[in-house]
């Protein structure tokens, strides 16, 4: 687990909300393929299993909504996390949470195949969106912070959920770290993980990744319901 914080001048909003910026679970990929926003790319069985375990990690905090990409995998995994969550909260689609632009031009092609087929990505990997149908790092951040901006609007002193992809969490993350573009790898949430974030105000005051590990660790360390031991009479 990797906590950070940030500086930030006080603001006159005090008021503090919950964000978990959570990537979604893990994919059907048999064949090992980059799926972009292709359609057809359903969660695995270990995808199913980490968004329960989301559903359960997140059900005490009391969500208030969830934010959720348009794409297959995205909307599967909130499905299946807000069935865990007592009152089921509403779902609401957004493109701003959307997989990267980029993924468009390397959708369909073997991880094993990229280096050679798709030569921007190596472009791409040093300076992202400097290469035609790519997508600037800043630009990535603020479509997914334009909707944490109105959850918090929102959903003011509560908890709310958002459900991205890799690149666009990253470049959120990187660039409230004020990062530079080639960070944008370096910072990995993995699927089925999240951002933890706390605003005061509108201001963003701390950060907190929690990989899945951390997640289902969390989840069973939590008390169970007690149990009823009935002894058999003499």
């Amino acid at each position: 687990m990797l906590t950070m914080a940030e500086v930030a001048p006080p603001s006159p909003d005090q008021t503090v909300t919950s964000c978990f910026l959570a990537r979604h679970c893990d994919v059907a990929n048999p064949d090992g393929v980059l799926y972009g926003h292709l359609p057809n790319f359903p969660l695995s069985n270990k995808g199913r299993d980490q968004a329960e375990t989301l559903g359960r990690y997140l059900a005490p905090a009391g969500v208030a909504a969830i934010y959720t990409s348009p794409l297959q995998r995205a909307q599967e995994t909130t499905a299946l996390l807000a069935k865990e969550l007592s009152p089921s909260p509403p779902v609401l689609e957004r493109p701003g949470l959307v997989e990267a632009e980029f993924g468009r031009y390397l959708q369909g092609t073997r991880y094993r195949d990229l280096v050679w087929r798709k030569p921007r990505w190596w472009v791409h990997m040093v300076w992202p969106g400097l290469v035609p149908g790519d997508e600037a790092m800043g630009k990535m951040a603020r479509r997914v912070e334009s909707v944490i901006l109105e959850g918090l609007r929102d959903h003011r002193g509560k908890a709310f959920v958002c459900i991205s992809h890799g690149d666009p969490i990253q470049a959120f993350w990187a660039t409230s770290d004020r990062r530079w573009p080639w960070a944008l790898h370096r910072l990995q949430c993995s699927k089925g993980g999240l951002l933890e974030l706390q605003y005061r105000g509108d201001t963003l005051t701390e950060k907190t990744y929690r990989s899945p590990e951390d997640l289902a660790a969390a989840v069973a360390s939590r008390p169970g319901p007690p149990v009823l031991v009935v002894s058999e009479p003499d």
